[in-house]
């Protein structure tokens, strides 16, 4: 069985949150009101908005510990391949307009490459160039979108 499904914190936050959105979005309709005169709708919209705020918080404690025991057992994931990822998308969009799309999916895919534990550079040199080719074709060419494709250009 996958590790996901064996934690309880994770799935009991993920049950939180799903919850208190659908008692947010089935309050949307009521009047809110204010605090000192509250709406049919109030209760329900502050309760569900606490209720997906305390699974947001328990989530995060259930991968929080998971990633703990998979860092000491030496299996699962940890939280480097997460923030590399974080970074390289953070990164790939401060870098598209300024930069251009070419060099942005450059960035993006040779960050991203550092994520894996087995690193193969020839095969990530490939994935650029395919994936600058493709983004090409489809976001200039194809859909005619107004954007840089290099820094000059």
């Amino acid at each position: 069985m996958n590790g996901f499904l064996k934690n309880k914190d994770l799935l009991a936050g993920l049950m939180f949150i799903a919850i208190g959105t659908v008692f947010v979005v089935g309050a949307y309709n009521y009047q809110m009101g204010t605090a000192a005169r509250m709406g049919p709708g109030f209760f329900p919209r502050i309760l569900g908005f606490m209720m997906a705020g305390l699974g947001v918080l328990i989530a995060f404690l259930g991968l929080k510990n998971q990633a703990k025991w998979a860092a000491t057992a030496g299996i699962g994931w940890t939280w480097t391949p997460v923030i590399i990822l974080t970074v390289a998308v953070v990164l790939f969009g401060v870098t598209l307009p300024t930069l251009g799309m070419i060099i942005a999916i450059s960035l993006l895919t040779f960050i991203s490459g550092f994520a894996a534990h087995d690193k193969n550079y020839r095969e990530l040199v490939f994935i650029t160039v395919i994936m600058c080719i493709f983004c090409a074709g489809v976001f200039i060419w194809g859909l005619k979108l107004q954007m840089k494709l290099f820094p000059w250009s």
